[in-house]
């Protein structure tokens, strides 16, 4: 097969994610040829490349080591990971919230309040933070 065989109109989508791969295979250049550079920045930066590669691929409907993806299933997958950073970073403002209303200690003193309402409001603070805290870990792969 030559050049002249494959030819075709490519995408905006496929010229991104193809220059993508391009910037990767750049940078992990560039990583390998700097001197104090360690195993683990190279090791890194070849990941990068990969993750650029299966992007591409995925996005110019190469079938590369697995079956196809339809034009959709590829829309689906980049909604849902774009709906999933989404709740990550609301788990992690209202977690940070929480830590802010631990820290500031307004619950740690009782006042007026009934002491029964007040541990109770202390508890769902704490078990909610511990919930939330849980999901980021979750979600960091910790």
């Amino acid at each position: 097969m030559t050049s002249t065989d494959t030819k075709r109109d490519y995408t905006a989508e496929e010229t991104t994610a193809y220059e993508g791969y391009l910037s990767a295979i750049a940078e992990h250049n560039i990583v390998c040829a700097r001197a104090g550079a360690t195993t683990r920045d190279k090791m890194d930066a070849a990941f990068a490349i990969n993750a650029a590669f299966k992007s591409f691929s995925e996005t110019a409907g190469l079938h590369i080591g697995r079956g196809p993806r339809s034009p959709e299933d590829i829309r689906t997958i980049k909604c849902l990971t774009s709906e999933l950073a989404a709740q990550n970073e609301a788990i992690r403002s209202a977690y940070a919230m929480l830590i802010g209303i631990h820290h500031i200690g307004v619950f740690a003193f009782r006042g007026t309040a009934d002491p029964v309402e007040h541990g109770a409001c202390c508890t769902l603070l704490d078990d909610a933070g511990t919930v939330l805290r849980l999901a980021l870990d979750k979600a960091d792969g910790a």
